[in-house]
């Protein structure tokens, strides 16, 4: 066989394995598979699998859970698929509180997503203000806990998730000046208001303010957050917007109700681009 052919060959046997490993994991549902399962399911050697996985999940395609080490289907792959599912997801629903929320406040307003330990922006309205507070572009990444958004969107996990969030990104938050305990706070805070306040922790004279989009059971699948300059959100301003920022993420979750605790769908459905 021809060296090239033999080549092909090899980089088609290792997309196989990968798909095999990926559509494996897939079938297992909420709870994942132990490496052992996979190299039993899969008929593929210990040392083969163990490297698919270690790969797979070093790009994001798998996630390995903290506590039981189990793995599962990562959220980046899902994201791949934002472009079809960006029909039938979150992201046209928000359209109308995006553009309200702009209008309203003449700020900027973002919604972001939860991807695994981070916050995604997703969409992103300019207001009519001449100062613009453009801290986040679309597709950024973020700590969950950093920015209002992220903020938001972990407040709003299950006690369990917020835990292994916690104690799983402390060194990248330690980047943003987060420590465990600041964070802590934050999040007690912001269940308590009910939304969440950046009050110029990233990036001095520019605050923010988000509030989760929640699903029935009081998750919150996304957010939806306002970033001005600090004296903007401050005093009677500051409860007002945040008055305005809950009822529609409350306004959102109802006009999407239908499709929140969907599969798939409920965190990754990127607003389609024109």
């Amino acid at each position: 066989m021809p060296a090239e052919e033999t080549g092909r060959k090899g980089e088609h046997q290792n997309i196989a394995r990968a798909t095999q490993v990926i559509e494996i994991i897939s079938k297992s549902g909420p709870n994942g598979l132990r490496m052992t399962d996979v190299t039993e399911q899969s008929g593929l050697g210990g040392a083969t699998v163990h490297r698919l996985l270690a790969g797979l999940t070093a790009h994001g395609l798998l996630d390995q859970d903290p506590v039981t080490n189990r793995y599962l289907v990562g959220l980046k792959m899902v994201s791949w698929t934002a472009s079809a599912l960006s029909r039938y997801g979150l992201a046209p629903f928000a359209d109308e509180s995006l553009e309200r929320l702009c209008k309203a406040t003449a700020d900027t307003v973002y919604l972001s997503y939860r991807s695994g330990f981070d916050s995604v922006c997703v969409d992103r309205r300019e207001g009519s203000f001449p100062i613009k507070t453009l801290t986040l572009a679309l597709g950024d990444h973020r700590p969950l806990g950093v920015g209002a958004g992220s903020l938001a969107l972990l407040a709003f996990q299950p006690e369990a998730e917020r835990e292994a969030v916690m104690m799983k990104d402390s060194e990248r938050r330690a980047t943003y000046g987060f420590d465990r305990q600041y964070l802590e706070d934050k999040v007690t805070e912001t269940r308590e208001r009910g939304y969440s306040l950046n009050d110029g922790k990233l990036i001095s004279g520019m605050s923010g303010i988000g509030a989760p989009v929640l699903r029935n059971d009081g998750t919150a699948v996304a957010a939806l957050s306002i970033a001005a300059i600090s004296s903007r959100l401050e005093g009677n301003r500051l409860d007002e917007i945040s008055w305005v920022l809950r009822d529609e993420a409350r306004e959102l979750a109802t006009r999407a109700s239908g499709i929140l605790d969907a599969e798939l769908v409920k965190r990754h459905s990127f607003r389609r681009k024109n």
